[in-house]
């Protein structure tokens, strides 16, 4: 009888070795990833201008949301992108849109993947970068219209949180806005999934991907976005 338990514990422990494998593919390995991600206790934000690093559970969860965004096995903090910026929270539709002036920062550690300044079919630049770790990681945040780039940002840098990577143009006609990005050219997560479109910006429709955000933005002590259609 002891030889067949210790027969019966190995087959176990083997099957238990090879099902995240055979899962990798699909949703299984996300679901290995974020059940080894080390439990990372909650802290109270530092201020009400939300410049100091936020827990990642603290951070609205957005892995059911946006395909592709998962726990990293390692933890990370994030921080308030508009925390050196002085802005007016406006309307929720793609993402969120703002007008003001200051700096945008990275809200975690990043990898940049797009960044233009004309031809984006935007009124204005946009730059994309992909979270490299905690709550989000690889989710995809963009920041497009009335930004200029830092001096010398590029696709494929790696920028830490907090770290400037763009400064907001006063006075631009259309604001900035910032949201999930789909990794695709200059498409934004909304417009990808079909959450946006002519008739939501005509009535000013707040799509999910962009209600997310703006509670993200809230999380790390940044203003909301308005809900307005």
């Amino acid at each position: 009888m002891l030889v067949m338990g210790a027969g019966l514990v190995f087959a176990t422990a083997s099957v238990l070795a090879i099902l995240p494998g055979a899962l990798a593919g699909r949703s299984g390995r996300a679901w290995v990833i974020a059940a080894r991600a080390p439990a990372v206790p909650a802290r109270a934000h530092s201020g009400s201008d939300g410049a100091g690093p936020i827990s990642q559970s603290v951070v609205p969860k957005a892995a059911g949301l946006i395909p592709g965004c998962h726990a990293a096995s390692r933890g990370s903090h994030y921080v308030n992108p508009l925390a050196r910026a002085r802005v007016k929270p406006e309307r929720i539709d793609q993402g969120v849109d703002y007008a003001g002036a200051g700096t945008l920062a990275a809200i975690g550690a990043a990898k940049i993947t797009y960044v233009a300044t004309t031809g984006t079919g935007w009124p204005g630049s946009f730059i994309e970068y992909r979270l490299l770790d905690g709550t989000y990681a690889g989710c995809y945040v963009y920041y497009a219209e009335g930004v200029n780039p830092t001096a010398g940002l590029r696709v494929g840098q790696m920028v830490a949180a907090g770290q400037p990577i763009a400064s907001i143009i006063p006075g631009w006609a259309t604001g900035v806005e910032l949201g999930w990005g789909a990794g695709i050219s200059t498409v934004t997560y909304a417009a990808k999934t079909h959450q946006w479109n002519a008739t939501s910006d005509a009535n000013s429709k707040a799509s999910a991907a962009g209600k997310s955000f703006s509670a993200l933005i809230a999380s790390l002590g940044g203003p909301a976005g308005k809900v307005e259609g």
